[in-house]
């Protein structure tokens, strides 16, 4: 039986090949496809996976056709894709944080605060400072050495300061300060902590308020209005000769 099956296939092929050769063999894919499509039509069904399995063939292309029909190679260096931040982008990162720090010191920078240590080297007699600025000013040097001592005990150069803000030893305002200030000691800087300085500001003070004119009721009210803090000034005046 086998052997008739095979002589039977040897004549089908003959005649396969006789007819194949007399159509167009252009495209040699379609013939071998066409020679598989007329054997398989006469050729059982159980017969067909055997053949399969002995022409069984791999086909891989390493072409591919362009829409004109050219040959396009594709064998092209796939680019190289590196997980992170592109240049741009790091360089964007890069200037943002640099503009960072430099706001964070020019930050810095703004809210330090300089700190300057003054030595004071107050007259052994205090009372030169009171009668010279009471001089310069027309103004009872006993009235300012009475203020000073209501303030703060007549201590000399402090930096003592109340609640409300006021310092130094006449105990002034920063505002009322920046406006009657006076650098009687000469060293470039009108100092509401040093005794010169501030004694020359209060007689300052005193005689545009009233106090060149004997007025010194009004010119202290100027000064701290309350009739406690007058009396207490001028007590204090009196018993030095005022």
């Amino acid at each position: 039986m086998i052997l008739q099956i095979k002589s039977a296939l040897s004549g089908l092929q003959e005649r396969i090949k006789s007819y194949i050769k007399k159509i167009s063999i252009e495209n040699r894919h379609f013939t071998k496809m066409a020679s598989f499509a007329i054997i398989g039509a006469f050729i059982p069904l159980s017969v067909l996976p055997a053949m399969a399995d002995q022409n069984q063939t791999t086909f891989k292309s390493n072409v591919v056709l362009s829409k004109n029909s050219q040959i396009v190679d594709v064998a092209v260096k796939t680019p190289t894709i590196v997980p992170g931040d592109s240049q741009d982008q790091i360089a964007a990162r890069v200037a943002a944080e640099n503009a960072a720090k430099a706001a964070q010191v020019a930050k810095a920078a703004k809210s330090a605060k300089t700190t300057v240590t003054r030595v004071y080297n107050d007259p052994a007699n205090i009372d030169v400072v009171y009668q010279t600025a009471g001089a310069a000013y027309g103004i009872s040097w006993q009235v300012l050495k009475g203020i000073n001592y209501v303030e703060t005990g007549c201590v000399g150069s402090t930096t003592k300061t109340n609640p409300s803000g006021a310092g130094g030893p006449f105990q002034f305002m920063p505002g009322t300060w920046e406006h009657w200030k006076v650098d009687a000691n000469g060293d470039g800087y009108a100092d509401r902590n040093n005794i010169v300085d501030a004694a020359y500001t209060a007689a300052r003070y005193l005689a545009a308020s009233g106090g060149s004119a004997n007025r010194y009721k009004t010119a202290l009210w100027s000064y701290n209005p309350s009739s406690s803090y007058f009396n207490k000034v001028m007590s204090v005046a009196q018993s030095l000769g005022f």
